[in-house]
């Protein structure tokens, strides 16, 4: 089965330059692919010896020699990775922290998450330590191979390539528009057997994420012996920074939806969506009496226009801080209005708003819901159109 996760960013890869509209099949076979490019497969043990007797040292040993390039910073190992709020991912790490800036506040960082995922990496926050997480994953590469190589613009005029190789003390260059770098390099923290590299350098990136093509032709990521003779490469990098970008760049996309609901701290919760003509992220969070708005947590990413599915499968919760949980949902069709309850009553709160950019989308909440929720779905004159206890999309 197929995390929510893994749907969410699958969709904004297949959706990022298209102009068609993207179907949950086209979703659930990027979703595969993603399985597929982030772990390698081949004869890895009998190169793993090999790279193992390989340093960092010795890359100038053999091959072209490394030209002078923007430095690509050093590592040092953190605490647990904090991911903002509105990612799925339970913390993990310890995390590396590359040394390499992104932008102006913001810090490369990798990690290992579990068996499934692999080695993870997202962009820290240096102020407050929140990572936003880069889409894909490097994965689990078997011995003596390379996981998924990734890439992306570090908005200060370079380019990072970075992943994971399956050896210890791996030595790797990154070649470019016929200049060869030298790859910083750590140990995988827990993990033996392998080796986290990333390498900045100047020049084209790869396409978008989602986008074939770009970049360097001789663009290449290899692994090197003690001798300095190639002995892996990585297949050509992806971007990763296609999610971050399209968040930096969204706008607001119709107007707040006021609940009523008050945080003791931060005013009314509100929710309202924020992204482009192709899809849109719903964000939960408060707006105080000056204005300011405090967000809480991303809960579910939109195609545009919405398909006109009834309820959305599953819910989301969260507190409020007044000690009441929220529960949040949303629905798109025919009804004027949505309500959430439980299945031993109505809920002590509740209530729904439209989207004003789509109003056949509702997005409704409760707080109380006696025993466990369901929705219900009602035309104007109050006729029930559907019901749902979120285990499925439809009803209504």
């Amino acid at each position: 089965m197929h995390t929510l996760d893994e749907l969410r960013r699958a969709l904004a890869d297949e959706a990022a330059g298209r102009t068609t509209r993207t179907t949950f099949d086209d979703v659930r076979r990027a979703v595969r692919r993603r399985r597929l490019r982030a772990v390698s497969g081949g004869l890895a043990a009998l190169l793993a010896g090999a790279v193992a007797a390989g340093s960092a040292a010795a890359l100038t040993a053999g091959g072209p020699s490394p030209s002078p390039a923007p430095a690509t910073g050093s590592a040092s190992v953190g605490g647990t990775v904090s991911l903002e709020p509105f990612e799925s991912l339970p913390p993990a790490g310890p995390a590396v922290h590359t040394g390499v800036r992104f932008g102006t506040e913001e810090e490369l960082v990798l990690w290992y998450q579990d068996d499934i995922n692999g080695v993870l990496a997202g962009v820290r926050h240096t102020a407050t330590g929140k990572v936003r997480r880069l889409d894909g994953a490097a994965g689990v590469p078997q011995a003596g191979r390379f996981g998924m190589t990734l890439e992306l613009d570090d908005r200060n005029g370079g380019i990072v390539d970075y992943g994971v190789f399956g050896a210890a003390g791996a030595a790797v260059r990154v070649t470019a528009d016929g200049t060869t770098t030298s790859a910083t390099t750590a140990p995988v923290p827990g993990v033996a057997g392998a080796t986290l590299f990333w390498a900045r350098r100047t020049g084209a990136a790869v396409g978008p994420t989602g986008v074939p093509g770009g970049g360097p032709a001789d663009l290449a990521i290899s692994a090197v012996d003690g001798r300095g003779r190639v002995i892996a490469t990585g297949d050509r990098p992806r971007r990763s920074d296609g999610a971050i970008l399209q968040h930096d760049s969204a706008t607001q996309i119709g107007a707040r939806i006021g609940t009523g609901l008050a945080s003791p701290t931060l005013g009314e919760l509100v929710f309202w969506f924020q992204g482009d003509e192709h899809s849109a992220v719903l964000y939960a969070g408060c707006v105080d009496a000056a204005g300011t708005v405090t967000p809480l947590r991303a809960l579910v990413t939109l195609q545009r226009p919405p398909f006109d599915i009834g309820f959305y499968g599953g819910f989301h919760t969260f507190d409020l801080g007044d000690g009441g949980v929220v529960s949040v949902g949303q629905y798109a069709g025919a009804a004027a209005t949505v309500e959430m309850r439980g299945t031993a009553g109505a809920a002590a709160r509740h209530g729904s708003g439209a989207w004003s950019a789509h109003p056949r989308l509702r997005v409704f909440w409760a707080v109380g819901i006696p025993g466990r929720p369901l929705g219900f779905a009602y035309d104007g004159a109050g006729t029930q159109l559907g019901t749902t206890d979120f285990t499925r999309p439809g009803g209504g």
